[in-house]
């Protein structure tokens, strides 16, 4: 009797642990986005694992009556390091309304020993808490890369109550992380970084809200491409 309950549990656990393994293969998330509530186009998110490296794409492309007033067109790509999960590089351009803009960062460009914290953007934060390995923890530090000053500031994301989001993808409970005071008080012009992620196996991006230019966005899944 105790033998086959022992081959059970083991059953389940390689199951378990097999499914955690299918999270890290490529994938593509879309999503509709709304800006200031008004539905206005769409987003993706593109992620590849290639050894000790992720590789995503993040672009933004308004339509509609949102682009007669305030096109969007940004695209963001980014190298990390994998299983940690700090930013390598990334190439941010961004087309907001009148504003035009490009930020980058390459850690082979910069003076490591003076990287009191290493960078993580949000982007790489929000496919870091995908992964199984970070999968439901309490908190989570992204490190955003001052250019101005040449350092990278830290705060903290902190998993909140839950919260059932409603999208074109399905209905997910879902953990929601959102940063800490300092934050607010260090970023004022970008402290509406929320991140909700389904309590589903694998876990799924369902809605992620950032600040553009002159207001928030929130991106809302619609679709998921294996």
């Amino acid at each position: 009797m105790i033998l086959k309950r022992i081959r059970k549990y083991l059953i389940f656990f390689a199951l378990f642990f097999f499914l955690l393994s299918q999270f890290l293969y490529a994938n593509e998330y879309l999503f509709d986005i709304y800006f200031r509530g008004i539905p206005g186009g769409n987003a993706s998110l593109v992620v590849d694992y290639q050894d000790d490296r992720v590789f995503a794409s993040f672009i933004i492309h308004s339509s509609g009556f949102v682009d007669t007033f305030y096109e969007v067109r940004d695209t963001t790509q980014i190298v990390a390091s994998y299983p940690s999960y700090h930013t390598l590089e990334y190439d941010k351009r961004i087309h907001e309304g009148k504003y035009h803009s490009q930020r980058t960062f390459d850690i082979e460009t910069i003076d490591t020993e003076k990287l009191t914290y290493p960078v993580r953007d949000e982007y790489t934060t929000m496919i870091m808490l995908l992964d199984s390995l970070y999968f439901s923890t309490d908190s989570v530090t992204v490190s955003l890369w001052d250019r101005k000053d040449s350092v990278s500031v830290p705060f903290r994301l902190y998993k909140k109550d839950k919260d059932i989001i409603n999208s074109p993808a399905g209905t997910y409970p879902t953990l929601v992380y959102k940063p800490d005071k300092d934050f607010r008080e260090v970023f004022e012009n970008e402290s509406d970084l929320v991140i909700w992620i389904s309590e589903s196996i694998p876990p799924l991006p369902v809605q992620m809200q950032i600040r553009l230019k002159y207001g928030p966005l929130v991106c809302v899944l619609r679709k998921v491409i294996p």
